[in-house]
């Protein structure tokens, strides 16, 4: 239980300080952190409905303990952070030249 609190702790104040000090000076930054932030912005934002979600449900429902609602819950916000960070990075915006004539 207190992994599970750790985590929730983490994801919700250690990964959007990380993002905000990676969003520092941004416009100065390659391409690649360019990528990496907006993909943690977007993994956070998504995995925070997730864990909104799961957190509104009916206490009846909470009564098993069920693993899924308790990784909704905990887990979402930094692994949801970590895999839009990847996911970001390893998708690359090619630019496409025009053929030569």
């Amino acid at each position: 239980m207190i992994g599970e609190r750790v985590a929730l702790l983490l994801g919700l104040f250690l990964v959007p300080g990380l993002l905000l000090a990676l969003g520092h000076r941004l416009r100065r930054r390659t391409p690649l952190w360019h990528r990496v932030f907006w993909g943690g912005i977007a993994g956070h934002t998504l995995a925070l409905l997730v864990t909104m979600t799961a957190a509104l449900y009916p206490p009846i429902w909470w009564a098993g303990g069920s693993f899924w609602r308790d990784a909704a819950v905990h887990w979402s916000l930094a692994f949801g952070a970590l895999l839009g960070a990847a996911l970001g990075a390893a998708l690359r915006r090619g630019k496409t030249k025009a053929p030569a004539a």
